[in-house]
């Protein structure tokens, strides 16, 4: 899709926008002082707790650093989200008190520059797009306040909606509140990946505890989120979720011939097994005869999140420990699955003693997919998986405390 990138000067609010001195990592380190590609690279960093954008023209090899004299400093602790090759947004998460997001560009010389910031009333926990908008989104988790917000941020001008509130009470009318967990576009639909959860009104299973943690929900709403309909199926697999720090990301992906897969971690379920259904292109219906059990294939793991990559090829974020309780197990091995062909490959060459993994970037022009990876033994590097190999390869050092995105813009 063709953008306009005419932006506004960007506007300074909150925070200010910080470039580091250099220091004796940067001999080491090779930032980026020209421009030579039409598309930058972007990794955002954190060392304390701060967060800070670096840019190169590749990341095959070579080093960058946090402390180099590109590097742009965010204050806080910020989780990242690329809206296309457009801007890179970050977000403050902090439950239910009042969230800010800001984004950055390229500028007309491929340099990142800040755009303005935007105050929202609640904090995000899950986003997605939805034709030129970002959908931003926050569940309340209590049953005395059953209700979810949204806002829609138009990626090129900035406007943002006003506030949009859905009531999230008896849900499914199986009695509980709903978790929003998944935002995607399907035609003129906005998807949502349902958990239902007590919040709190059944004092022995709390908070996110459920009765129903072997269905799966997703919900379907119009442009003007009014509720078309819920889509369910039961006792196949669980609840969408791959849920961390209360935010809930992926589990709903649409592929090139249009059929719309989702993916169901199962994660609050100790009896039902990961896996995947499929709603065929152009219905709201799960297709009865598709079922793929991740967690049979696998040898009796769970999914933790996906990400698609082109044709019907996904990878996915696995728990190491087999078993469908993944209570104490670490989310650190990777797989790639054909979700048509029903194929299962477990990614090889996965560095030892990862300690963070960071929201990926999907290089379809390249087919691969880029993690960032912080281990016990140097600093951070960026991952590249090839999926017709099944095969990880280290990139570019990143010298900083980790990685929390990756992403890559154009000018």
């Amino acid at each position: 899709m063709k953008l306009n990138r005419r932006f506004p000067l960007a506007i300074l609010l909150g925070f200010s926008l910080l470039s580091l001195a250099s220091c004796e990592d940067d001999e080491a380190a090779t930032p980026v002082t020209e421009v030579t590609e039409a598309h930058q690279y972007v990794i955002a960093a954190s060392s304390g707790e701060n967060s800070y954008l670096l840019q190169t023209n590749s990341i095959e090899s070579g080093s960058v650093s946090a402390q180099g004299g590109n590097a742009i400093q965010v204050l806080g602790d910020r989780s990242w989200f690329f809206y296309e090759d457009l801007a890179a947004y970050s977000f403050i998460y902090a439950q239910n008190l009042p969230g800010v997001t800001s984004s950055f560009v390229l500028d007309e010389e491929g340099m990142l520059t800040q755009r303005q910031e935007l105050g929202l009333e609640v904090s995000m926990q899950s986003r997605g797009t939805y034709k030129d908008n970002l959908i931003v989104e926050y569940s309340s988790r209590s049953y005395a306040d059953p209700v979810a917000t949204f806002y829609k941020i138009n990626a090129v001008t900035e406007e943002i909606s006003p506030e949009i509130s859905v009531s999230t009470e008896n849900f499914t009318g199986n009695g509980e509140m709903a978790y929003f967990t998944d935002i995607a576009e399907y035609g003129d639909y906005i998807l949502l990946g349902v958990r239902t959860i007590s919040g709190g009104a059944d004092a022995a299973l709390g908070t996110f505890g459920t009765k129903y943690a072997d269905s799966t929900f997703v919900a379907v709403y119009d442009e003007n989120f009014n509720l078309q309909k819920i889509i369910r199926d039961g006792g196949r697999t669980g609840q969408v979720a791959g849920q961390s720090r209360s935010q809930g990301e992926t589990g709903i992906e649409q592929v090139e011939n249009g059929d719309l897969y989702v993916f169901s971690s199962a994660m609050n379920s100790t009896s039902a097994p990961s896996g995947v259904l499929k709603i065929n292109s152009g219905e709201l219906e799960f297709d009865d005869d598709y079922f793929f059990n991740i967690s049979e294939a696998s040898g009796g793991n769970k999914l933790y999140r996906v990400y698609y990559i082109g044709g019907t090829t996904f990878c996915l974020q696995m728990y190491e420990t087999a078993g469908l309780d993944i209570t104490g197990s670490t989310t650190n091995s990777f797989a790639i699955v054909d979700v048509a062909a029903k194929t299962f490959n477990w990614v090889t060459n996965v560095p030892s003693g990862i300690t963070e993994v960071s929201t990926p970037y999907v290089d379809q022009d390249n087919n691969e997919i880029v993690f960032g990876i912080t281990t016990t033994d140097t600093y951070p590097h960026l991952y590249i998986i090839d999926p017709a190999t099944a095969t990880m390869t280290q990139g570019i050092e990143v010298i900083a405390e980790g990685i929390s995105g990756i992403g890559k813009l154009s000018y």
